[in-house]
């Protein structure tokens, strides 16, 4: 799988990774578990294994330096930082008697817009991070069975503080390589 991924500002990632240790210590699955230095709290804007890394899908993040004859290629500012908001906890099927359990991201115009022209640059992007189907969100845990829900909302009762995305990249899952894009 490839992805297009934002990351967080150091006290939102430590708001995160505070959650994923918490499920550690209750035992129960968490992200906090894989130790690649790959992971870290994202929200992914695109995803899919034909998604390419292309120098359109680069400028999406890039600060144009000088205005330019073609108005849409004039100067543009640089879409992050990015308010990042959670809510909640949600739940996603994961297959039989498992799920997902992650913090929904608010979806703000900022945000929507920056979803919006990544997609227009991705157009091999999976079905489910396109729009009206994509549900931005931070993954706190993979896997975890029905059984473990009820003790991890025990757990997760404060919301994270609000935060900011503050840089992008480019997850390839084949290769395990991360790019960044700013």
């Amino acid at each position: 799988m490839r992805s297009i991924e934002l990351t967080f500002d150091p006290a939102a990632e430590a708001a995160f990774r505070a959650e994923w240790a918490a499920l550690q210590e209750a035992g129960l699955p968490n992200l906090g578990r894989h130790l690649d230095s790959s992971n870290r709290p994202h929200l992914t804007l695109a995803a899919g294994p034909a998604l390419e890394l292309t120098d359109a899908l680069r400028a999406v993040f890039q600060v144009r330096p000088a205005p330019h004859p073609d108005a849409q290629l004039a100067e543009r500012p640089s879409p992050l930082p990015v308010e990042l908001r959670v809510s909640g906890l949600v739940l996603f099927r994961a297959g039989s008697g498992r799920f997902v359990l992650a913090r929904p991201v608010v979806m703000t115009r900022a945000l929507l817009e920056l979803h919006r022209r990544v997609l227009e640059q991705a157009p091999e992007a999976a079905e489910l991070t396109q729009p009206d189907r994509w549900t931005p969100h931070v993954t706190l845990a993979r896997r975890i069975s029905a059984d473990q829900i009820a003790r991890a909302l025990e757990i997760l009762t404060d919301l994270p503080p609000a935060g900011t995305c503050v840089e992008a990249r480019f997850w390839n899952g084949e290769t395990k390589t991360l790019t960044p894009l700013l």
